[in-house]
């Protein structure tokens, strides 16, 4: 789908999320759902695992420590297919805008760093999994599977693609994006503590400013992009949220906050947050402006050598159990389908359709590398 809208406003949202309570996160993300509508903008981008709010905690605590927590944040993390989650598509329906919305996502047993890409109409036109959690993250969160980590969607406001945290440094995953022409990107991050705070022998990239001032502009110039950097902030009840029991929590949330950027395709800032800004980061878009960045360098197309270094991509789902289907092969599935995000949002019976074995399926609307075509 070629980009029938070259200029808009976009948001990042950069505030706190209702801190490991589900009803609160969904009320406020339907708040700045709205808000961005009200402000006219055709895009809004949310920080990682904004709902139920990212588990900082999981780089404080012991092992005994962390079981009550992690049972909490199970509790409350939210499912693809429930009626939160429609609730939130209604919302980006009634404001005719698209939502790239980060989540933990529950599926059976497991929690997933999710995203997913709402469009105006409400349909859930990308849903992605984080590939790797990150270090402690495991405590908590799973793999995402072949059919879940594909970022760039084609739109009528250009090929948007979503990451997640240190995804956005990942050398493989910016090829790929880069090979499927993004144009505009959401670099989805948590809450992170300021260069002050680190201590020997944490890597200097695992701070705040890096995040926001070296990693996230970084991706823009390497790829071409627009792109919007969410991020979470922090209050001292939220410190409060995110402290074991037992331990003294701090009482400074300033090193937490004032992260959120936004970076135009030749990795100017044209939108910096401070540390007391709460709210939404707005830009005006223009996709053209992604032309001589890209006439110069396009490592997705004339300025790499495919015949050279090309990148492998499996999307194929892996299932611990596989069955023959009708005619003797493999089956395969679609994580798509089993969660029902390929009915229509107000389905009279949604449970009605039932996933089973769909043969090999290709996810509307999603964009093939060139080079692999």
């Amino acid at each position: 789908m070629p980009a029938d809208i070259t200029k808009y406003k976009a948001a990042a949202v950069t505030t706190e999320p209702g801190w490991f309570d589900l009803e609160l996160c969904v009320q406020k993300t339907i708040h700045w759902i709205n808000e961005a509508g009200k402000a006219g903008c055709k895009l809004v981008g949310f920080p990682e695992v904004w709902i139920p709010g990212y588990p900082f905690w999981l780089w404080k605590v012991t092992y005994l420590q962390s079981l009550p927590m992690i049972k909490a944040y199970r509790e409350n993390s939210l499912k693809v297919d429930s009626e939160e989650m429609r609730r939130i598509r209604r919302v980006a329906r009634d404001n005719h805008i698209y939502v790239s919305l980060g989540f933990s996502e529950i599926d059976f047993a497991t929690c997933f760093l999710a995203q997913v890409l709402i469009s105006p109409t409400g349909d859930v036109i990308n849903h992605r999994r984080k590939i790797k959690p990150s270090h402690v993250e495991k405590l908590i969160y799973g793999d995402g599977a072949g059919d879940t980590f594909m970022s760039v969607t084609s739109t009528d406001i250009g090929r948007l693609g979503q990451l997640n945290c240190w995804e956005n440094m990942n050398p493989f995953l910016k090829s790929l994006n880069a090979a499927c022409g993004e144009q505009i990107h959401i670099a989805a991050w948590p809450v992170a503590p300021s260069d002050e705070a680190r201590k020997h022998p944490d890597p200097a990239t695992n701070t705040g400013e890096q995040w926001a001032d070296l990693i996230t502009p970084a991706y823009a110039i390497e790829t071409c992009t627009w792109t919007l950097a969410p991020f979470q902030r922090l209050s001292v009840d939220g410190l409060k949220k995110n402290t074991p029991a037992g331990s003294e929590p701090e009482t400074n949330p300033d090193q937490y906050n004032g992260w959120a950027r936004i970076f135009a395709p030749d990795g100017t800032c044209v939108a910096k947050a401070d540390k007391d800004f709460d709210g939404l980061l707005i830009v005006d878009i223009d996709l053209n402006e992604s032309h001589i960045p890209k006439a110069i360098t396009d490592f997705g197309g004339h300025y790499m050598r495919p015949d050279l270094i090309r990148l492998l991509v499996d999307t194929r789902r892996k299932e611990l159990v596989t069955e023959a289907d009708p005619d003797g092969n493999i089956a395969t599935y679609s994580t798509r389908e089993r969660l029902g995000l390929h009915l229509p949002l107000d389905s009279p019976n949604p449970k009605d359709e039932k996933a089973g074995l769909v043969g090999a399926t290709k996810q509307r609307d999603a964009i093939t590398p060139l080079a692999a075509k």
